[in-house]
C-alpha cells in the first residue's frame, strides 16, 4: 500500500487491479482509523513518502 500511495503522489497514477494505469490527482491521503492495522498502515505510508522525498505536512499549519 505504501508504494502505491507514493506512486500516486509522485507520478499521479494508480495501477488498477487489472493492471490498467489510471491518472489520479490527490491532495491528501486518508487511512480509515477503523481499518485493521490502521496505525501501522499510516506509519508505513508516511515513512515511504518521506523516504521518497515527499513533503508530508498537516492540512493547516499553525
Amino acid at each position: 500500500m505504501a508504494s502505491r500511495v507514493s506512486r500516486m503522489v509522485r507520478e499521479g497514477v494508480v495501477e488498477a487491479a487489472d493492471g490498467t494505469v489510471v491518472p489520479v490527482r490527490a491532495d491528501s491521503v486518508c487511512v480509515h482509523g477503523d481499518s485493521p492495522g490502521a496505525v501501522a498502515m499510516a506509519t508505513a505510508v508516511r515513512r515511504r513518502l518521506v523516504a521518497d522525498g515527499v513533503d508530508v505536512r498537516p492540512f493547516t499549519e499553525e
